[in-house]
């Protein structure tokens, strides 16, 4: 376990050590039964036993959960409390996580019974409620600052999405006042038909008397963009100024690219002369251009380029560059990527592209080993493809994190470690990890290094991993990659005939080794199965699965997830690319992006894949597996050589 901590880290930790197991009787003891003494005084405040509370409370107040108690005796008491005693929680223990909550009710409270000292004194713009802000602002107008407020209102109204009812009293007095204008009213209503908020946008166009015909064009053509098809509807006129119809076309040509931005993309050329923004003409090439691009449409090439010829927008740029490619457009894919902003021309994906495209406009230039071998210098997807290139090896550079001893102490002396860690110990460890991240969002990079160093040493994963990212302390592989669960891991990989780097990559790529993750979707564990899948999976290969919650245990888990990537890896011939893909977007969508296609090199149809998040997660699975290759002693190239070229999918 000592071999992640740095040289005087390590004889601190021997002190600490020995210290405890002389101590560790006593301690043992004492932790219990202060464990014991929390527990029967939270169940004796819900249970409204107050003489007994205060009696149980009286001997923790060294324990590490003890502010829990007085925040669920504050909660409970409500408008009861008084405002000191509030106060003095959140000077004492604002650091919890769930204080903020405490502290906007009392807020509101403060703001109903007009203590509005107070109110000030704790008040924080970044982390407040728009009623609350709302509220402020009406008390500084009656207070006589009329022209701030009246902006600040303006600020407040200009919104895509409806307020709170307690914003009323400001916006009433604002609209009296003469704050609402019939540009304001159009700008919202933009802002509300943009964000689908269309019962909105039809209340507001009473505020635009003198434009309401003008208005009512606005949200029926953006509620029904195909009406764009009749586009003598849109000419300019006096009742119908040009700058007005290029918000209409904007919204309308952008929600129908959600839909069909091919259709949007026919419509575009009656649309395109109209006075745009910068901005929304930007906007609306990446909603119909990049949509296109994604599905692989030659026509989105021309279009990109013609309303962003000098690449003012990166991923417009991107989608620009991935087209060509999958097309065969080598030539412009070469000059796109040698012209690209410094933005993107110095990151590894493109460096690689840039010298990538040469070599396929240009078969003559040869291997460009030498150009390859600078970019193999980097530590990922690109890196690793580009050693392969110039045979280098892979770079992975791994540098033990180095923590000051003293940065160590302190940073585990911290009230939120110290709970995090109690928790833990309790087993609950969702309470943990809720401690342990809140109190990371204070800590300086130093701070964080020493929080994952002391993660790891709890053999605690994926908060190690989180902690460490958050640093940007890329050395320490050992934390990044930790070999997690290595028995059935091995076991499980080897029982299915499947290499167990990649096994072990696409956990970590799924839960960074989170036994007890779950996705909004629902998958679930160390491999993020689905329920469904487990339990065709289990069905499928005689494993047991008597409830969803088994997929909670790891070994359970490890079996299922396995078992299930050999299902994908005989779907698609052993081709990991593939399968790597099927794993994370699904093999019905594999199946589809494989169908009719050419042979195409594996680099280009990851380049090109639809979804952004399966283009991340393929690259980076392929990438884990090199590490954890290296790791184990098992060479493991980006893709093996039946890899690096992909068919149409053929059942």
């Amino acid at each position: 376990m000592q071999r992640f901590l740095s040289a005087p880290l390590k004889a601190l930790f021997t002190l600490t050590v020995v210290g405890l197991m002389m101590t560790a009787p006593l301690l043992r003891a004492d932790i219990q039964q202060q464990r014991q003494t929390y527990d029967q005084a939270m169940a004796a405040l819900k249970a409204g036993q107050q003489q007994r509370y205060q009696t149980l409370l009286a001997g923790l107040r060294d324990y590490p959960l003890y502010p829990y108690l007085l925040l669920e005796s504050l909660q409970q008491r409500g408008k009861t409390a008084s405002h000191q005693e509030i106060e003095s929680f959140l000077i004492s223990y604002g650091d919890l996580p769930f204080a903020q909550r405490l502290k906007n009710d009392w807020l509101l409270r403060l703001v109903r019974e007009g203590e509005w000292s107070l109110l000030r004194k704790h008040y924080d713009t970044a982390s407040q409620s728009a009623e609350l802000d709302c509220q402020l602002t009406l008390q500084n107008w009656r207070e006589g600052n009329q022209s701030a407020a009246m902006a600040r209102a303006a600020e407040l109204w200009t919104v895509g999405r409806s307020q709170p009812n307690g914003c009323d009293p400001l916006f009433d007095r604002w609209r009296a006042a003469g704050g609402l204008t019939e540009d304001i009213a159009w700008a919202r209503i933009r802002e509300a038909l943009l964000y689908r908020q269309d019962a909105l946008a039809q209340y507001l166009v009473r505020y635009m008397p003198n434009q309401t015909a003008l208005a009512e064009l606005f949200v029926n053509t953006a509620t029904k963009p195909e009406g764009l098809a009749q586009s003598e509807r849109f000419r300019p006129s006096a009742t119908r100024p040009a700058d007005k119809l290029a918000d209409i076309a904007t919204v309308a040509l952008r929600r129908l690219s959600r839909d069909d931005p091919a259709r949007a993309l026919a419509l575009w050329p009656s649309y395109r002369d109209l006075p745009y923004e910068q901005a929304d003409r930007l906007a609306i090439t990446r909603d119909i251009g990049v949509r296109m691009a994604k599905r692989h449409a030659p026509e989105a090439l021309a279009f990109m380029a013609a309303n962003d010829p000098q690449m003012a927008d990166d991923q417009i740029t991107e989608w620009r560059i991935r087209l060509a490619l999958r097309t065969g457009q080598w030539q412009t894919a070469r000059q796109l990527t040698r012209n690209m902003p410094a933005t993107l021309s110095q990151q590894s994906r493109w460096r690689y592209w840039q010298l990538r495209s040469a070599q396929l406009a240009r078969p003559e230039v040869g291997e460009l080993r030498e150009e390859y071998a600078d970019l193999a210098n980097e530590r990922d997807f690109y890196g690793f493809l580009a050693a392969e290139r110039s045979n280098q090896p892979y770079a992975l550079r791994h540098q033990p994190a180095q923590v000051d001893p003293a940065m160590f102490a302190r940073v585990s002396k911290t009230a939120g470690i110290r709970r995090a860690k109690e928790f833990y110990a309790r087993g609950q460890v969702v309470d943990a990890r809720r401690e342990w991240y809140h109190v990371g969002k204070v800590f300086s990079r130093e701070e964080l290094i020493a929080q994952a160093v002391m993660a790891r040493e709890m053999e605690w994963y994926f908060p190690a991993i989180r902690g460490i990212s958050l640093a940007q302390h890329w050395d320490d592989l050992d934390i990044r990659f930790p070999m997690a669960y290595q028995q059935p891991i091995k076991a499980q990989a080897a029982a299915r005939q499947l290499n167990s780097t990649w096994v072990y990559a696409i956990t970590r790529q799924e839960s960074a080794f989170m036994a007890d993750a779950r996705s909004h979707a629902g998958a679930t564990g160390l491999m993020q199965l689905m329920p469904a899948t487990a339990r065709e999976t289990a069905r499928r290969y005689k494993i047991s699965l008597n409830h969803p919650n088994e997929l909670l245990l790891p070994e359970r888990n490890i079996a299922l997830g396995t078992a299930y990537l050999s299902q994908l890896n005989s779907m698609f011939r052993g081709n990991r690319v593939l399968a790597s893909a099927a794993y994370n977007a699904g093999p019905g969508r594999v199946r589809q992006w494989t169908r009719e296609m050419p042979t195409i090199p594996a680099d280009i149809w990851i380049e090109t894949i639809p979804f952004d998040e399966t283009r991340t997660y393929v690259q980076s699975v392929l990438s884990y597996a090199v590490i954890y290759g290296q790791k184990m002693g098992i060479r493991q190239p980006v893709m093996e050589q039946h890899e690096r070229y992909l068919e149409a999918y053929r059942p």
